[in-house]
């Protein structure tokens, strides 16, 4: 899992949640929407009542039967049902609540907007074999890719609550063939669950090399006293998580990432700057080495390695 990745929508929520139960300010939040919906029921029975008796009353007596009585009978019978509904509350967001259980799915999550244009589609989120209506915000809030446990209301299928779940495995020194691998899995899958699940390995992957740099800036601390300099002290071979570096006391610098590997010159210069022709044009970046650790900055992005083995 990335670091700073959502990790529910309600933290505080997650114990009662995962016993099955609601807490009280979630349970406040759903009466609240029963009862709007219960609200909006009713004034929709209201609308096809006016709208029955405007045509009972005020149809030409010339017009078809069907105008003049099926339609008015027919609006009727939905607003008597609706009106029911709403005094009874029989829909199933209120009956979740007469006796709330919380239930979970676990699995890979996908997400999917139908329609759209001048007026908002509807969204889903699928997890597992399981398929969800969601509300805007709830679509937004979900993460994009990897493994999820959703919580929520059974008969109403209303989202209580979700928790991240580890993200798949990321093999040592991924390569390329991996991502291609997934992504062709991801197209050739039959089932939507299958096919959320390869993008999560795809997503993991990146997730990895996004780990691997740093969006804060970070400075150079002083050297410590006697320390050696940077032109000897980043001799050997370091790696992280995507990459391996090696730089060579003759002068030369290999990169290893996704089963590419790519070579080049480096130097340092007489700011004690970092300078490699390794992405095919000459830079000078910030590098610094601490005990074991060798971090790299770049415009505004830190890159760390450790040192893989001993010179």
């Amino acid at each position: 899992m990335a670091a700073g990745t959502l990790n529910s929508f309600v933290p505080d929520a997650l114990d009662a949640n995962r016993r099955g139960e609601l807490t009280d300010r979630q349970r406040q939040g759903f009466r609240a929407l029963s009862w709007d919906n219960r609200k909006s029921a009713l004034s929709g029975a209201a609308l096809l009542v006016a709208g029955a008796v405007l045509i009972l009353f005020f149809a030409s007596p010339t017009a078809p039967p069907v105008a003049r009585v099926v339609m008015p009978a027919i609006a009727l019978a939905i607003a008597a049902f609706l009106i029911v509904r709403a005094i009874v509350g029989t829909d199933a967001l209120t009956r979740d609540l007469r006796a709330p259980h919380v239930e979970s799915v676990e699995g890979a999550i996908g997400k999917r907007s139908v329609g759209g244009g001048r007026a908002r589609g509807v969204c889903f989120l699928d997890v597992g074999d399981r398929s969800f209506t969601v509300a805007h915000a709830t679509y937004s809030a979900a993460p994009d890719h990897g493994f999820v446990r959703l919580y929520f209301l059974p008969r109403s299928k209303k989202i209580v609550n979700f928790e991240r779940l580890p993200d798949p495995p990321v093999p040592d020194m991924p390569h390329v063939r991996d991502v291609l691998d997934a992504a062709s899995a991801a197209l050739r899958a039959p089932t939507r669950r299958e096919r959320n699940e390869a993008h999560a390995v795809i997503g993991s992957i990146g997730d990895a090399l996004e780990s691997s740099f740093s969006s804060s800036f970070t400075s150079a601390p002083k050297p410590a006293e006697n320390s050696p300099p940077l032109a000897d002290a980043i001799i050997g071979t370091w790696r992280n998580p995507m990459m391996t570096v090696t730089f060579s006391a003759a002068g030369r610098v290999t990169v290893q990432m996704l089963g590419g590997t790519r070579s080049g010159r480096w130097s340092v210069d007489g700011a004690g700057r970092l300078q490699s022709d390794v992405t095919g044009r000459q830079e000078t970046t910030d590098a610094w080495v601490t005990a074991d650790q060798l971090t790299i900055s770049v415009q505004g992005e830190s890159m760390t390695l450790q040192r893989a083995q001993v010179r």
